[in-house]
C-alpha cells in the first residue's frame, strides 16, 4: 500500500509541488482517521468474540481490551519501520505516553475530578516506573543511542509476564455472575460476522497506518525536520485519540477508576508491546539532538502520575497543570530538535 500511495505521490509532485504539500497533508489526515475507527471496531469486536466464545469479562478487559487500544501505535510502528522511518517509532511510543498522561488525563480533570484512592494497584505503579527508567536507559545509556533487538525481547517477556500475572490474579479473584438465558441470547451475535468486523478493524488499521506514515514521513522530510519529532507529537496525539475518547465516554458513566487503570494500561503496553515489537525489527535510532528531552518528558510525567496516584483527589486544577506542563514540553522538544 505504501509503494501505491508513493506513485500517486510522486505523479503529483511532477505536476504541482503546491498540490503534492496537499497530498501529504491529506494522507496524514486519513491516516489518523482510519487509526482511529480500525482501533474501534479492533477493539469493540475482539470483546464481542470473546465474550461470545464465553472468555472471562475481566480477561477480555485486561487482555483483549488493552491490546486492542495500543493497535495504532503498533501498527504504526510496523509501518514506519518498514519504509525507513525508524524515527517515528521512538516519537510515538513515548509521545503516546507523554499525551494520555498530560492531555489526556488533562483535559478528563478539566471535565470532572478524580480521586486516585484505590483506584490502581500500587503493584501497577511499579511496574509502570520500572518500564519506563528501564525503556529510556536502554536506550540513551547505550552506545549507540538505539533500541535493540535484546532490548526489544526483554519488553516483550515483561509485557508477557504482566499480560499472565494479570489473568492469573484477575481468574483467581473474580466473581462469578449468573446471567439468565434471555439475556445470552439477546446479546448473541453472529460469530462470523464479528470475524469479518475484526478483519476489517485489522484493515483499515494497516490502511491508516501506511496512509498515516507517508504523509507525515514526506511533511518530515520535506520541512526539513527529525521524524522523531512528528512521532512525539502529531503522530502521538493522533493514535492516542482513542484513548481519548474512551476516556470522555468512562467519565460519563462515572468510571474514574477505570479511566486511570486504561491510562496506566496504555502506557506499559506502549513500552512493553509496541517498543518490544520495534526493538525485534529494529534497531531503532534516534534521530533527534537531543533525544533524552524526549525522554526526560515521559519520565516526569509518569513520576508526576504515580505520586499523584496515592490517593490523591484530583481536581480542574491539576489538569490545568497538566494541560500547560504538556505544552511546554512539546515546545521545548520542538525548538530543541528542529
Amino acid at each position: 500500500m505504501y509503494e501505491l500511495i508513493d506513485i500517486w505521490g510522486v505523479a503529483l509532485r511532477e505536476i504541482s509541488f503546491l498540490g503534492f504539500i496537499a497530498f501529504l497533508a491529506g494522507s496524514t489526515l486519513i491516516g489518523l482517521f482510519l487509526l482511529t475507527k480500525g482501533g474501534d471496531f479492533l477493539s469493540d469486536n475482539c470483546s464481542a468474540l470473546a465474550r461470545e466464545l464465553g472468555v472471562p469479562p475481566v480477561i477480555v478487559g485486561l487482555t483483549i481490551v488493552s491490546v486492542s487500544t495500543s493497535a495504532p501505535e503498533l501498527f504504526t510502528s510496523i509501518s514506519a519501520i518498514n519504509s525507513g522511518a525508524g524515527g517515528l517509532v521512538l516519537g510515538n511510543i513515548i509521545g503516546s505516553n507523554v499525551a494520555n498522561i498530560g492531555l489526556i488525563l488533562g483535559i478528563s480533570l478539566l471535565i470532572k475530578p478524580i480521586s486516585t484512592y484505590h483506584a490502581v494497584k500500587p503493584m501497577q505503579l511499579v511496574l509502570l516506573a520500572i518500564a519506563t527508567i528501564g525503556f529510556s536507559s536502554s536506550i540513551i545509556f547505550s552506545q549507540t543511542l538505539a533500541l535493540g533487538f535484546d532490548a526489544g525481547v526483554i519488553l516483550i517477556v515483561f509485557i508477557l509476564g504482566y499480560l499472565t500475572s494479570l489473568c492469573f490474579v484477575a481468574l483467581r479473584n473474580r466473581n462469578i455472575e449468573t446471567e439468565s438465558r434471555e439475556e445470552i441470547k439477546d446479546d448473541k451475535q453472529p460469530l462470523l460476522m464479528l470475524a469479518c468486523m475484526i478483519l476489517t478493524g485489522g484493515l483499515l488499521l494497516w490502511l491508516g497506518s501506511e496512509s498515516l506514515v507517508y504523509g507525515s514521513k514526506n511533511l518530515a522530510e520535506i520541512v526539513g525536520i527529525p521524524n522523531e519529532l512528528i512521532g512525539f507529537t502529531l503522530i502521538a496525539i493522533g493514535t492516542s485519540l482513542p484513548e481519548l475518547a474512551a476516556s470522555i465516554a468512562l467519565l460519563k458513566k462515572d468510571e474514574t477508576h477505570m479511566l486511570l487503570g486504561n491510562i496506566i494500561g496504555s502506557n506499559l503496553f506502549n513500552i512493553g508491546l509496541v517498543g518490544g515489537v520495534a526493538g525485534i525489527l529494529g534497531p531503532i535510532l534516534c534521530e533527534t539532538p537531543h533525544p533524552w528531552l524526549d525522554h526526560l518528558s515521559m519520565l516526569l510525567f509518569t513520576v508526576l502520575l504515580i505520586v499523584w496516584m496515592c490517593g490523591k483527589d484530583l481536581t480542574r486544577k491539576h489538569g490545568i497543570m497538566l494541560l500547560i506542563l504538556y505544552g511546554f514540553t512539546s515546545a521545548t522538544t520542538w525548538v530543541a530538535n528542529s
